[in-house]
């Protein structure tokens, strides 16, 4: 990982004398607090119309704060100390980024232009680094564990279509089926709200019928058996796997944050379907997994393990591999 003074920027500029100027800063630091800066006062512009979408430089931006996120709450012993505010949270850009958090959401608005696959050749539509990066910011930010974080983002709404922010980022997660980045960011995002005490937060991924997260993974697993060769599924496929068996385990708590989510699940016959009997979509899926021609896969463990916290505590052998190195202090 990168540290945040190894990094230099070259920021784009409408004048020749401004692009001359920034191009000599090339090679100077540049501080956590210019980069949030710089991508407010930049999804401000781009929402405003005021300067078009560069995708690349946003992104760069973004993924640049992340990156500082990661760095400032790796190996940290004092996160969830009971208690905790945002108010008093001793990572102060956890502070800096809430306080802007409003407005970095705003970029999971902005559309890119198609992107060409090698494959076909055809145009299919782009996450983009931008969104990838800012659904990543906010997945570093649930995976604290602090309630105040965790209740102002159960809040976030886009402005584009009204959805909760987590609801637009399930459906993202199945529209763009290729972006295996955000499909990484997306199930750590999912499991880090579900063991988040605050149902407000993860209850509305669960609303929608068809749309709903137990729904849209019902039809992807229908979808991907259908598919043949295996070569031709979509790419998410490993992704739905692991997050259907983290909700089909989730039915088997017993904790009473989450007794209406599993009550919602129990009652869904959609999602009954896919997952009950030796002879459902999921178990196929696993049968899959659980062989091949190099021999038998991990085995998977429990993905929710109660921390006394509300801590997120991932154990897949599958998940692992897709986590970024951060202990985020457990």
């Amino acid at each position: 990982m990168r540290r945040m003074g190894e990094l230099s920027w070259e920021l784009g500029a409408a004048g020749e004398e401004e692009e001359e100027e920034e191009q000599g800063q090339e090679g100077e630091e540049i501080s956590r607090e210019e980069v949030l800066a710089l991508s407010v006062e930049l999804i401000e512009s781009i929402a405003s119309g005021k300067e078009p979408l560069d995708a690349a430089r946003l992104g760069s931006l973004l993924w640049t704060l992340s990156n500082a996120l990661l760095e400032d709450l790796t190996d940290r012993d004092d996160l969830r100390v009971p208690g905790n505010s945002l108010e008093t949270f001793p990572v102060e850009l956890v502070r800096n980024v809430m306080g802007a958090v409003e407005t970095l959401v705003v970029a999971l608005t902005f559309e890119p232009e198609d992107a060409v696959t090698q494959r076909s050749g055809h145009a299919i539509p782009a996450i983009g680094t931008h969104r990838v990066a800012a659904a990543e910011i906010i997945a570093v930010l649930l995976q604290i564990g602090c309630q105040d974080i965790d209740e102002r983002i159960a809040k976030l709404k886009l402005p584009n279509d009204g959805q909760f922010v987590l609801v637009s980022l399930v459906r993202m997660f199945f529209k763009y089926s290729w972006s295996s980045a955000l499909h990484a960011t997306v199930v750590r995002l999912i499991l880090a709200a579900l063991v988040s005490p605050h149902e407000p937060l993860w209850a509305p991924m669960f609303e929608g019928g068809d749309e709903s997260l137990q729904g849209s993974l019902a039809a992807s697993m229908k979808t991907a058996l259908a598919t043949k060769p295996i070569s031709t599924r979509d790419g998410n496929v490993g992704s739905v796997i692991i997050l259907a068996n983290a909700l089909h385990e989730l039915e088997t708590c017993d904790d009473v944050e989450r007794q209406s989510v599993r009550t919602t699940l129990q009652e869904d016959a959609t999602w009954r379907a896919a997952i009950d009997g030796e002879d459902s979509p999921l178990a196929n899926l696993n049968n899959e997994q659980a062989g091949g021609l190099c021999g038998p896969k991990p085995q998977k463990s429990p993905v929710f393990m109660d921390s006394g916290m509300g801590a997120n505590v991932i154990s897949s052998q599958e998940l692992l591999r897709m986590l970024q190195h951060i202990s985020l202090g457990q």
